[in-house]
C-alpha cells in the first residue's frame, strides 16, 4: 500500500540515482546528496505533524460532537 513515507522514499531514492548516475564530481555529489536527504528528512517531519495535527483535529471534534450527557 502507498504511504506518505514511501512516496517521499520513491521520489528521493529517484533523486539520489540520477545524482549518482549524472554528477562527475565527487564534491558536488556529496553535497547533492546531504541536500536530498535533508530535504527526505524534512518532508517526512511535515507529513507526521500534519497527520497528527488531523488526528486531534478528528479526535477534539468528535468528543465536542459526541459529547456526554451529565445527569
Amino acid at each position: 500500500m502507498f504511504t506518505a513515507e514511501s512516496i517521499i522514499d520513491s521520489v528521493q531514492n529517484a533523486k539520489k540515482t540520477f545524482v549518482t548516475t549524472f554528477v562527475t564530481d565527487d564534491k558536488f555529489k556529496a553535497e547533492l546528496t546531504k541536500l536530498i536527504d535533508a530535504q527526505t528528512k524534512f518532508a517526512k517531519g511535515q507529513v507526521s505533524t500534519t497527520l497528527e495535527i488531523a488526528q486531534t483535529l478528528y479526535k477534539n471534534a468528535s468528543d465536542a460532537f459526541y459529547a456526554k450527557k451529565t445527569a
